[in-house]
C-alpha cells in the first residue's frame, strides 16, 4: 500500500487504505500519520478527516476527535456513519444528551445499527421499552461484534418484567456494562440508577460502588461515590473492593491491601477479591504469598474455570514453581475443559520454559486448532519455532500477530522476535 500511495502521489486514497489498515490493527499512530499524509494531498477529505477522528478517539483525544467530527457532519452530513462517530466522542466526554442527539440525527439520515444499539443502551435506564425496540429493529447482517453486543443488551433485558423498577434495570445494566468495560455507557445507566428515589439502602450502595468503580477505571473521580456507599451499607464488600482495585492499580499497594483486606472480611467467601489480593502480592513481588491467595480463590470457587485459569496465568506469567505446581495445575485444567484455549496455551508456553519441548509444540498447537484467533498462543509458538532454528515459520508467525494483535500486547516483542531472525539470516548470508 504504501509503493501505491509513492507511485499516485497525488491522489489521498492509498493513504486512506493505508491508515484503515492500520486502524483496524489497532496501530494508531501509524494510522495517525497515514491520514495526516492523505489530509496533506487533500485537505478536505472527508474520509480522511473520519479516520483521523476515530484515531483520536482511539488514542484517548476526544477534544480532537469531536473537533473533527463535527466538521466532517456539517461538510459531508450524509457520510455513512458520521453522525454515529460524532455520538460515540460525545459519550467518550459523558455528554450523554449530545450523544443521543447525534444517534437520533444519524438515522435521521440513514439506517445505521451502531447507531440504534447506543441508542439502546442510552435507553435502558428511563425506557425499557423503547431500548427494546431499537434492538429489534437492528438488521441481522451486522458485524459479529455488533451482533454480540446486542445479544449481550438482550440478555441483560431478558429476565425482566413490565412492573420491574427501572432503578433495578438501570443497575443491571450498569452492571453488565462494568464487566463489558464499556465505562461511559456503565457510567451513564449508574448514574441514573443512583439518583433515583425510593429504593432501598442496600440497592442505592450497589450502584454508587459500581459507579465509582466505572469512574475510577475512566479516570474520574471517584471517591466520594466509594463513600456515599460504605455509608449507606456498611456491611457491603464493594466498595472496600473497588478501593482496594484502584489504589492498587494506583501503586498505593499498603492502603489497596488495607481495604482488600477489609472487603475479604466483609465477604469471605468471594473469589474475587483473592484474586485482586493474589494481584496485589505479584506487585509486591511476594509470589508465595499471592500463590496462597490464588489458592484461597479456587477454594472458594473450585468449579470456576475462569479463577482455575487465571492460577494457571499467574505461574506462566511469572516462570514460577513451574514443574511443581503451574504444569499440573495447567494439566488438571485442561482435563476438565478439555476447550479452553487459553490453558492449552499456557500449559504448552510453560512446557515450553522448563524444556518439553515436544509436549509444548502439541499443546501450543491444539490452543490454535480450538482459537485460531488466541494471538497469545501465536506469538508462544513463534518462540518455540525459532528456538527450533525454524526462522522461515517463526518469523511469518511473528509477522501474524503484529499485524492482528488487536490488544497490543504481544505486538512489540513480535516485531523484536522479528528483528531478531533478520540479523541472524543477514549475519548467515555474510
Amino acid at each position: 500500500m504504501e509503493q501505491a500511495a509513492e507511485a499516485h502521489n497525488e491522489s489521498p486514497i492509498p493513504l486512506i487504505q493505508l491508515g484503515q489498515i492500520y486502524l483496524h490493527q489497532q496501530q494508531s499512530n501509524l494510522a495517525e500519520d497515514a491520514f495526516n499524509r492523505a489530509l496533506a494531498r487533500d485537505l478536505e477529505n472527508p474520509v480522511a478527516m473520519a479516520g483521523l477522528a476515530e484515531t483520536y478517539l482511539n488514542q484517548g483525544n476526544s477534544l480532537k476527535a469531536l473537533s473533527l467530527w463535527k466538521k466532517v457532519s456539517e461538510s459531508d452530513p450524509d457520510l455513512p456513519g458520521v453522525f454515529t462517530g460524532l455520538g460515540r466522542a460525545y459519550l467518550a466526554r459523558l455528554e450523554f444528551e449530545a450523544a443521543q442527539d447525534a444517534f437520533l440525527e444519524q438515522l435521521s439520515h440513514s439506517p445505521d445499527a451502531e447507531a440504534q444499539w447506543f441508542l439502546a443502551a442510552l435507553a435502558i435506564p428511563a425506557d425499557i421499552t423503547q431500548a427494546t425496540e431499537y434492538l429489534a429493529a437492528m438488521p441481522t447482517d451486522i458485524s459479529d461484534d455488533l451482533l454480540a453486543r446486542r445479544d449481550y443488551l438482550v440478555a441483560v433485558l431478558e429476565p425482566f418484567a413490565d412492573d420491574t423498577p427501572q432503578a433495578a434495570i438501570a443497575q443491571a445494566e450498569g452492571v453488565a456494562l462494568v464487566q463489558a468495560k464499556l465505562w461511559p455507557l456503565a457510567i451513564h445507566a449508574l448514574q441514573i440508577a443512583s439518583r433515583t428515589e425510593n429504593q432501598k439502602d442496600q440497592d442505592k450502595a450497589k450502584s454508587l460502588a459500581f459507579l465509582g468503580h466505572a469512574l475510577a477505571q475512566y479516570g474520574r473521580p471517584a471517591i466520594e461515590m466509594f463513600r456515599q456507599a460504605e455509608a449507606l451499607d456498611p456491611a457491603s464488600a464493594l466498595p472496600a473492593y473497588f478501593q482496594g482495585i484502584y489504589l492498587r492499580q494506583k501503586g498505593a499497594l499498603t492502603v489497596a491491601e488495607d481495604r482488600l483486606q477489609q472487603a475479604a472480611s466483609l465477604d469471605p467467601n468471594n473469589p474475587a477479591i483473592y484474586i485482586e489480593l493474589a494481584r496485589l502480592k505479584s506487585d509486591q513481588g511476594n509470589l508465595a504469598a499471592a500463590e496462597a491467595q490464588y489458592m484461597a480463590a479456587v477454594e472458594a470457587a473450585p468449579d470456576d474455570v475462569q479463577i482455575l485459569t487465571l492460577q494457571v496465568e499467574f505461574y506462566a506469567d511469572h516462570t514460577y514453581r513451574l514443574n511443581e505446581a503451574g504444569i499440573p495445575t495447567a494439566e488438571a485444567l485442561v482435563e476438565v475443559d478439555e476447550d479452553n484455549a487459553e490453558a492449552y496455551d499456557l500449559l504448552g508456553w510453560m512446557q515450553f520454559l522448563a524444556g518439553d519441548l515436544d509436549h509444548a509444540e502439541t499443546n501450543l498447537q491444539q490452543a490454535l486448532e480450538l482459537n485460531p484467533n488466541l494471538m497469545s498462543a501465536h506469538y508462544h509458538l513463534a518462540r518455540y519455532l525459532e528456538s527450533q532454528a525454524n526462522l522461515t515459520e517463526a518469523e511469518q508467525t511473528y509477522r501474524l500477530v503484529t499485524e492482528k494483535d488487536l490488544s497490543n500486547t504481544y505486538r512489540s516483542s513480535a516485531w523484536e522476535g522479528i528483528f531478531r531472525i533478520q540479523k541472524q539470516l543477514n549475519g548467515s548470508k555474510d
